[in-house]
Formats: structure tokens, sequence, C-alpha cells
């Protein structure tokens, strides 16, 4: 049976000191062996390798997001570990007294992750769900919506799609209008080999020509019909508005696509625990590069 659990345990017996931290760098990113015939071994007390023939030393930490840094590896590793595990987000402040470093430097590793997690450009295809919602913004529309135009201007806009039994992808965009519609759609969608679902919105009947496209109605309650839905989609939403609620609390709109990518992140690796810490692992050390 598939290993999909990934628990503190299993982390401990991994990464549980900042050796085996500093060792699985090496090895990710170095080769034991030498060009000259050696073996690079590690030096006593420092963080870098040495060839056991011509004397040449090797920092893995160089060039990485850990470069110069304060913090133990360990802490780093066990920040990566709890950001990977924590599907419904992760924050700065309980970051710090998880780890208990500052406040800044719980930022800092968090803010250097989440830039790490760019998306897939490959195309979607079969059974696609896409969809916009709005997002944050504190303006009131005041006595019956009076001033409804201002209060959704003050919202960010995000528009995604996703397979359905597959992986997702969510972009901030600056409005709802068709150009942008129509830029993600081409961007991210295949217009080939895709049954595109999307709500009633006259915006697609302007930009998903060529689609196989199929839509529900949802000013009349029409919320399925057949295979027709857009359900996947907007529990993606939901779960993405409640989770930064209840976590985060407030995200602005300069960092707000770095927490939409986290967030599709682990919606894309949301079978295995395991699977999804490597990967994040993986992400990280080629970001580096």
């Amino acid at each position: 049976m598939k290993n999909i659990k990934y628990g503190i345990r299993q982390f401990e017996n991994d990464f549980g000191t900042d050796d085996k931290c500093l060792d699985f760098l090496f090895q990710s990113l170095h080769s034991k062996k030498c060009s000259c015939g050696g073996e690079y071994k590690k030096l006593t007390g420092r963080k870098q390798y040495q060839c056991s023939k011509c004397r040449f030393q090797i920092a893995p930490t160089a060039g990485t997001i850990f470069h110069k840094s304060d913090t133990h590896l360990r802490l780093w590793f066990l920040a990566i570990f709890l950001f990977s595990n924590a599907k419904s987000g992760y924050s700065a402040k309980q970051l710090e007294r998880d780890l208990a470093v500052t406040y800044k430097t719980a930022w800092r590793i968090l803010n250097l992750i989440r830039k790490s997690l760019k998306q897939n450009k490959s195309f979607l295809s079969g059974d696609v769900e896409m969809d916009e919602t709005y997002f944050g913004g504190r303006f009131r529309s005041g006595e019956n919506n009076k001033r409804q135009k201002e209060a959704v201007a003050a919202k960010s806009v995000i528009i995604g799609a996703v397979e359905r039994k597959g992986d997702l992808r969510a972009k901030v965009s600056p409005h709802t209008k068709a150009t942008a519609i129509g830029r993600f759609l081409n961007e991210n969608v295949n217009p080939i080999t895709t049954r595109l679902f999307t709500d009633e919105s006259n915006r697609y009947d302007r930009v998903a020509i060529g689609y196989d496209r199929h839509s529900v109605n949802h000013k009349s309650k029409e919320y399925v019909r057949g295979l027709a839905h857009i359900n996947r989609i907007e529990s993606f939403w939901s779960h993405f508005k409640r989770s930064v609620k209840g976590t985060h609390k407030v995200i602005s709109k300069k960092h707000l696509q770095s927490y939409v990518d986290s967030f599709v992140f682990h919606y894309n690796k949301r079978h295995s625990d395991k699977e999804r810490f490597s990967s994040l692992l993986g992400v990280l050390l080629l970001a580096s590069k």
C-alpha cells in the first residue's frame, strides 16, 4: 500500500537534526564523488563538505533560500513541513509561536516558500469548470447598496479553472471583463480536448468560441443540470475564503497571488502528505538554483 501519510514522527526521523537537513541538501544538489576521484565529507562544526583529495569545499546552502540564514536548518525544514500539512493556510504569527522565532523571521520564511510556488503552465483538459470570484475589500456599499460599484471595485478578482479529478489553476485579475477571462482561458485551458463548464455569464459567449461549453443559470437558481455544474471550483473558492478568514484574517492585494498559489499547490497535491512535502522541498531547491 502506498504510504501517503507523513507526520511529525516521520519528519523527525528524516530531518530531526541540522546535519540530516544539510546532508539532504548536499545529496539533492551535489554528488558525493568529486571529479578528481575523491569523496566529499562533512567538515566538523561547519556547514561545508570537503573533498578528501583536492580539498575543494562545497557549502550546500549556498544559492538556496537557506543561504546566510541564522535560523537553524531543522527549523527551516520544520517550517516547510508545517506549511506543507496546513491545507487551510499557515500564518506567520502561528509559525512565530511554533518555532519560537521573531515575527520577522517567520514572515520571511513563509514569504520565500510562497514565492517559490509558481503554478504549472500546462493546459487543463477533459471536463473543466471555470469561474471568477471577488475577494476581500472593506468598502461598505451603504444603505440599499447605493455605493455598490465602489464596494466591488475595492475587492480583488480571482479567475480559476479546475479539471474534475485533476489540477487547478487560479490567477488574480484586474477585472472580470471578457478580455481578462479570455486571456486566462487561452493560457490555461485546451480548446480541443476540453468540455468547458461555466455559469451563464455572457462574457463566455464572447471568449469561449471554439470550446465545447455547457453552462448553468444561477440567476434562475439552476446549479446542476446533468453533468453541467461548477460546484468543484466554487468549493475551492469557499475553502480559500474561509481559510483566509480563519487563519490569515487579512491579505493585501500586493501578496494575494502568492497566497492563491499556495492554496492551488495544496489542492493539486491533496492526495498524499508525503508526496506534497517532497514536492515542496523539490520546488524550493529548484527555485534556489
